[in-house]
C-alpha cells in the first residue's frame, strides 16, 4: 500500500471519528449549534480530515509532498538515488577538506 492511500484512510478514519463524537456531543448537549464556541472546532476539523482524504489517496493536494503515491518499487528507487546523491555530496566535501588540509600542511611546513 502505498504511503498516500495509507494517509487516506488515516485521514478518513480520524474525519469520520471526530464527526461522530460531535455528533454524540449535539444528541448529549455537550456541543450546541445555537451558541456556538471553541468545541464547534471539532466537527470542522473532521470535515477538513474528510475533505483532505480524497485528493490524498490520489497524491494530489497539500499533502501530496509528504505522502506520495507511488508503489515500493519505484520508492526504493527515488530512495536510492537520494542516498546516491547524498554520498557523491559528501564525498565531494571530503575532498575540498583533504585539499585544504593539504594547503595549510605545505603553508605551515615553508614557514
Amino acid at each position: 500500500m502505498s504511503p498516500a492511500k495509507s494517509a487516506r484512510r488515516l485521514l478518513l478514519g480520524t474525519g469520520l471519528g471526530l464527526l461522530m463524537a460531535s455528533g454524540l456531543g449535539l444528541i448529549s448537549g455537550v456541543l450546541s449549534i445555537d451558541k456556538p464556541e471553541l468545541s464547534i472546532t471539532v466537527p470542522i476539523i473532521g470535515l477538513m480530515l474528510l475533505a483532505l482524504a480524497g485528493p490524498t489517496g490520489r497524491g494530489e493536494g497539500p499533502l501530496s509532498s509528504w505522502f506520495p503515491d507511488e508503489n515500493d518499487v519505484s520508492m526504493a528507487a527515488r530512495i536510492e538515488e537520494e542516498l546516491i546523491q547524498t554520498t557523491s555530496d559528501a564525498d565531494i566535501g571530503n575532498a575540498w577538506a583533504k585539499l585544504e588540509h593539504t594547503m595549510l600542511s605545505k603553508e605551515l611546513e615553508e614557514e
